[in-house]
């Protein structure tokens, strides 16, 4: 299962940690991590690339870990972070065995 937490309160989030394996089928056919994936990649590319904002990403693969904060204060990216968090929700209403958003 993937966990997701979310660093801050809401509307005023400051990064995030992805952990796990979603397990809903084979690797290179689990539609379930390819979507949080491509969430995750949409999300941190935004807010580094699109809008400039200083942050800091970690990822072990080993224990498939992905840690990302941003260094300053951005509305941009918090409206960023807001709505990731708010898909992933969304995608663990329709798969609750294969991902958790922790409140």
């Amino acid at each position: 299962m993937v966990t997701a937490s979310f660093f801050g309160k809401a509307a005023e989030y400051t990064g995030f940690e992805i952990k796990g394996h979603a397990g809903y089928d084979v690797a290179g056919q689990d539609i379930v991590c390819a979507a949080i994936s491509a969430m995750t990649m949409l999300a941190i590319n935004t807010i580094e690339t699109g809008f400039g904002v200083s942050s800091s990403l970690d990822v072990d693969e080993d224990s498939g870990t992905i840690r990302f904060s941003v260094n300053e204060k951005s509305d941009a990216a918090l409206t960023v972070l807001s709505s990731f968090r708010d898909e992933l929700l969304a995608l663990s209403a329709e798969y609750p065995q294969n991902i958790l958003v922790k409140e």
